[in-house]
């Protein structure tokens, strides 16, 4: 059983790193899903914002490096603990996959278990500092899109891979955000904190099925086998879920 699933995550770390810059451009095609046309919308809108707002000279010179990070506020909700004293921001990424389940096929009535999930990361870092709305509406738009496959990106020209998310166990998600173009770590992880999403944030799956919880997740020590990579960051929070 493999619900589709989109989900932003906001990573926190006691260092800085370099982000990679996301290019916005406008789309305005009315065949397309309600979701896609408002995220390019707003996309397209903070452009013209930004455009008109700064000079050319320092557009020209905006690299990955010059996102403003510590800006992006992440949204909060009742039982969700906020990020631990002395942490920062250090990555931004939008999860597209699957959340996994097995099923009792002996007794058709039991209830599915959880069973990890597997998902593409895409960093979203600039966008979260430069286009909050456009990234608030990302989750939506990307499920009006089929499950990408290894090395596809979401939206063309609109974000780049951070990485891969799965399971390295039963009770360990992993976040392996090294790539060829980037790395970011990898993090083994443990559940801190689970809370069902607001109602009023709920966005169905392309089953119908309701959004999995917002978590906050902790760093952990690697499974048996595994090596870790000396990742600095402490915290994942996945949010924004659909």
């Amino acid at each position: 059983m493999l619900p589709s699933l989109s989900a932003l995550l906001f990573v926190a770390s006691a260092l800085s790193t370099t982000v990679s810059a996301i290019p916005l451009a406008k789309r305005h095609n009315s065949a397309w899903p309600e979701a896609i046309r408002s995220y390019y919308v707003a996309a397209a809108e903070q452009l013209a914002h930004l455009r008109a707002t700064t000079p050319r000279s320092t557009l020209a010179s905006l690299t990955p490096t010059s996102c403003n990070i510590a800006s992006p506020n992440m949204p909060s909700i009742s039982g969700l603990p906020p990020v631990s004293e002395g942490l920062s921001l250090y990555h931004v990424a939008v999860g597209r996959g699957t959340q996994n389940y097995t099923c009792d096929i002996a007794h058709p009535s039991s209830a599915p278990v959880a069973a990890g999930a597997s998902a593409i990361m895409y960093n979203t870092t600039c966008m979260s500092c430069m286009a909050p709305d456009a990234l608030s509406k990302i989750t939506a738009a990307s499920l009006k899109l089929p499950t990408p496959g290894k090395n596809k990106l979401l939206f063309p020209a609109q974000a780049f891979m951070s990485g891969n998310h799965y399971f390295s166990d039963l009770t360990t998600p992993t976040f392996n955000l090294h790539t060829e173009k980037a790395n970011y770590g990898i993090q083994f992880t443990k559940l801190l904190t689970k809370v069902p999403v607001p109602e009023s944030m709920q966005q169905l799956g392309q089953d119908q099925s309701k959004a999995v919880p917002w978590l906050k997740l902790s760093s952990s020590n690697a499974p048996d086998g595994l090596a870790s990579d000396g990742s600095p960051v402490k915290e994942i929070y996945r949010i924004n879920t659909a």
